[in-house]
């Protein structure tokens, strides 16, 4: 109600506010999709809330100094003299990687949101041998919430170390940051181009915040799934390709310093062992009736709201 007051709430968070109550009211048996979809929302409404403040508590904007240090660190040195990896990639394009990489920019939330669904709901429930299934259920619930709160976590990093992605050096130099920049697709524009749709245009045309580079959350939530993959003992494989993917495109989009994906690396690991240190260790026990299987719907009921938790 807050963000329509001040101009209207997008189509998007009118879904998620519209679905939140449609589930809540749904009954017990929409309760653990309830619990899933809970987090993703509210990162959804949070992050479009930043508009409205960001500017009145950002600290300075750092433009030179992570541009330097990137170079000082991991500099290509070619006959342009010393190049960050980005510049670097910039000089050295190829279509096959910009439809790559678009596409697993264009994927990056989804991939998440369905590595997480297929623990929470699909055959990756069976759990493994480092995680019994009793212990799976209990703990699933925990990605969608590691996403909500890395979110958080690299959001209030925007304001008190706010950093300039790599495509605003390349447009704007390094002098003083400008605040009123709109966001850039940067390299996803040659993606657009490729598929002759203006998708990421529009896309980050609605970004809330064009300083915030560090941490790179793009490859924060790839490394999530890694995590919960080998947690769980389920899709690995995928989702450790993806996250190298991601890492890698982070750099040759332009999006992102290579000292941002290390940022995005270290909130990743942090966000999941707090939650992993923090979740109650043992799954709660399901009611009597739901035991001796007598209690009918009323004990599913139960056993369900218990694994939404």
């Amino acid at each position: 109600m807050a963000l329509g007051a001040l101009h209207g709430m997008r189509g998007d968070l009118v879904v998620s506010s519209l679905a939140l109550g449609l589930l809540y009211y749904g009954g017990p048996d929409c309760r653990p999709l309830l619990g899933f979809v809970l987090p993703l929302c509210l990162t959804n409404i949070l992050y479009d809330s930043q508009r409205y403040y960001a500017d009145f508590i950002r600290g300075p904007v750092h433009v030179r100094g992570p541009y330097e240090l990137e170079r000082r660190l991991f500099g290509i040195a070619g006959p342009e003299g010393v190049l960050t990896p980005n510049e670097w990639w910039q000089r050295h394009l190829h279509p096959v990687l910009d439809a790559v990489t678009g596409l697993g920019y264009i994927a990056y939330v989804p991939v998440f949101v369905g590595v997480a669904a297929y623990f929470r709901f699909g055959k990756g429930r069976t759990g493994s041998r480092l995680c019994p299934p009793e212990v799976f259920r209990a703990r699933a619930p925990q990605v969608m919430w590691a996403f909500l709160w890395v979110n958080l976590l690299g959001w209030s990093t925007y304001y008190w170390y706010a950093v300039s992605p790599p495509w605003y050096v390349a447009l704007h130099g390094l002098g003083p940051a400008l605040l009123d920049t709109r966001a850039s697709p940067a390299g996803c524009a040659r993606f657009d181009a490729l598929v002759g749709l203006p998708v990421f245009a529009g896309w980050y045309g609605r970004a809330a915040d064009v300083h915030g580079a560090m941490p790179a959350l793009h490859v924060s939530y790839p490394l999530l799934s890694v995590y919960y993959a080998f947690r769980f003992g389920a899709a690995r494989v995928f989702t450790t390709a993806f996250f190298l993917l991601m890492c890698f495109a982070a750099v040759y989009l332009n999006h992102h310093y290579v000292l941002d994906v290390l940022g995005g690396v270290v909130y990743a690991l942090v966000v999941a062992a707090a939650i992993e240190a923090l979740w109650p260790r043992r799954p709660r026990a399901p009611s009597a009736s739901a035991r001796e299987g007598t209690g009918g719907t009323e004990g599913a009921a139960i056993d369900a709201s218990n694994v939404a938790r």
